[in-house]
């Protein structure tokens, strides 16, 4: 039986006016903000994003004669801390936001432009999540637990990927991005699994018949990407899963609408980063999803080889996969509360008591 879902938003919003991927791609920024009519940009982004894109910024703005405001910012995308940006007298009096950075910061850009109904432009500084190109914030409070999802109106006016310098980002977010986005397969098959074809949404069917594609083209891809990007070359396997991780997965969230495309894996994630923020917090969001990954194929009916070797993979990759490898004591007592947590949520809604030990036993796996 699959698990049930809803359509939470109604718009099909497939994330960007525009999308540019390709060397270089900074030095468009100046036309970008001219083309959509604007003349005095914020500049949103962790202190690593600002210095190393600040120069090349700077210069794209110059020939078009426009100068920006400049505020470092740092940690998880948070309301309170938006709100102070917007109500400050140098957000004033700007007219369009640019974010530059990661995941967070993409975030933080785009609810900054929501709340202030400015445009915005995103620099992801790393293919580490799809939040460049979604037109949806996630929001955490000051200790880094999830607080909640706002869906934006408008969509994201442009986006930037300068493969000068995602070439060059660090082997660990590249493959971070990967395990994010491969997760959508699983946790969209945990939604249609036994519909038949007049119960599913064409939306939600449409992004699980794109998220087939990109899981089985990462995986063939992600080995070469891995040796290019260590030795900072933009190749054609570099390219291909930056635009998967981004604009892909980007769309794949779109076209299901927030119709729960986001199941157990995801839902890992929350519980991790809502009972254990301090010691999670040094983990990536993709890391955490990709632990509850594991758990999810087991769960979806793997075969036990199948997901030791999925697992293993994983391992020789650097990346974590378990509890433990987080730093979470995984005692009895732990497993329970995260098996509480997952079953009463939106990501078990309609299960049966059989598919609710079938998810107890596959937490095991992720002790």
């Amino acid at each position: 039986m699959a698990t049930k879902s809803k359509v939470v938003e109604t718009s099909f919003r497939l994330g960007a006016g525009r999308y540019i991927q390709e060397e270089g791609a900074i030095s468009r920024i100046g036309e970008e903000i001219e083309r959509l009519g604007k003349y005095k940009p914020f500049i949103l982004g962790s202190k690593t994003a600002i210095k190393i894109t600040k120069e090349l910024i700077d210069k794209s703005l110059a020939e078009k004669n426009i100068s920006a405001v400049y505020y470092t910012y740092e940690g998880f995308c948070n309301e309170g801390h938006c709100e102070r940006i917007v109500a400050s007298e140098e957000f004033k009096n700007c007219d369009i936001v640019i974010g530059v950075g990661g995941g967070n910061m993409m975030d933080a850009a785009k609810l900054c432009a929501c709340l202030a109904n400015k445009f915005v432009i995103n620099i992801p500084t790393s293919s580490a999540t799809c939040a460049a190109y979604t037109p949806l914030s996630v929001t955490y409070n000051d200790r880094g637990q999830k607080v909640r999802t706002v869906h934006h109106s408008v969509e994201v006016n442009a986006v930037l990927v300068d493969m000068d310098i995602l070439c060059r980002q660090p082997i660990r977010l590249l493959v971070s991005g990967v395990y994010d986005a491969l997760a959508k397969t699983p946790e969209l098959n945990q939604r249609i699994l036994g519909k038949s074809e007049d119960e599913v949404d064409i939306g939600l069917r449409s992004s699980y018949v794109m998220s087939e594609f990109i899981y089985n083209r990462m995986l063939e891809d992600l080995s070469q990407a891995v040796v290019d990007t260590k030795e900072e070359k933009s190749t054609k396997a570099v390219y291909d899963i930056v635009y998967l991780a981004i604009a892909v997965t980007g769309v794949i969230s779109g076209l299901a609408r927030g119709s729960n495309q986001c199941a157990i894996a995801h839902k890992v994630y929350e519980v991790c980063r809502s009972l254990y923020p301090e010691i999670v917090y040094p983990a990536l969001h993709g890391e955490l999803v990709a632990i509850g990954l594991i758990c999810q194929l087991a769960y979806n009916g793997e075969s036990e080889e199948a997901v030791k070797a999925f697992s293993a993979q994983m391992k020789s990759l650097g990346m974590p996969i378990s509890f433990t490898d987080v730093g979470i004591n995984a005692d009895d007592e732990c497993i329970e509360v995260f098996y509480q947590k997952v079953v009463s949520s939106d990501a078990m809604a309609g299960t049966s008591e059989e598919e609710q030990a079938r998810l107890k036993k596959s937490l095991e796996l992720i002790r």
